[in-house]
């Protein structure tokens, strides 16, 4: 699982806005077994609050789901629980720096350095302009996902394959698994994985030796596709 965190100054306006865009696009493409996100602030001024009425609306304006909201602040501990942590302009990354007491393993980031113009993203809150801030998130969450999909490899629900496609690519993951040799933390998840693993293997040979026609195997076959990417994305991912 790929860990994103939001940070912002009071976790009202843009950080739970980016939180909901994010998920939003994470969902969209089917997604969420491989990335969770949330956010959090570095102020405990507005430690309990609801997102801002108008950071609400601007995200109803553009049909984007979000969930309840109780802004809450970035903890000291935290470093070690996420793979990004994600600042909306220079400030909030110094301060997150400086609240975690550094980032050696180089997680801190400001939201528009995915993009091709890394600049900060004003505060709502002072400036008024819901807008700018929505269509600067956006183009932030959209950039980052990308980065993410790409580093880690993840396919995504856009790539349409045939029957044979998939065979194929499922035997090459299942090839690929059977080659790794894992520590003695994941002997247990690997052998587990294995077991499943050859449950499907032996579920597919069934439909195959059956009489059903290819569409009608399509799509156990899609799903069982699904299920080996997500268990050997978290079996690599830990």
């Amino acid at each position: 699982m790929v860990r994103v965190l939001f940070v912002c100054l009071g976790n009202i306006c843009r950080s739970p806005m980016a939180e909901a865009i994010f998920r939003y696009l994470v969902d969209k493409q089917d997604l969420s077994s491989y990335i969770s996100v949330t956010s959090a602030g570095t102020t405990f001024e507005t430690f309990g609050q609801d997102m801002h009425i108008e950071a609400k609306e601007k995200l109803d304006e553009n049909n984007i789901p979000y969930k309840k909201h109780k802004a809450k602040r970035l903890l000291p501990g935290t470093y070690n629980n996420f793979d990004y942590i994600i600042g909306m302009d220079e400030s909030n990354v110094n301060n997150i720096i400086k609240m975690l007491k550094g980032d050696p393993d180089k997680k801190v980031y400001k939201l528009l350095d995915f993009t091709k113009t890394p600049r900060d993203i004003a505060d709502p809150w002072y400036t008024g302009n819901f807008t700018k801030a929505y269509d600067d998130i956006l183009q932030g969450c959209k950039a980052l996902l990308d980065s993410i999909i790409k580093k880690y490899k993840i396919e995504t629900n856009e790539e349409e394959l045939n029957k044979e496609e998939i065979l194929e690519k499922i035997d090459d993951n299942i090839y690929k698994f059977t080659q790794t040799s894992p520590n003695k933390e994941k002997i247990t998840e690997y052998l587990a994985i294995a077991g499943r693993l050859l449950e499907i293997k032996t579920s597919i040979s069934a439909f195959e030796n059956s009489e059903m026609t290819d569409e009608e195997i399509m799509p156990s076959l899609k799903k069982y596709k699904k299920q080996i990417d997500e268990f050997l994305f978290r079996f690599k991912s830990k």
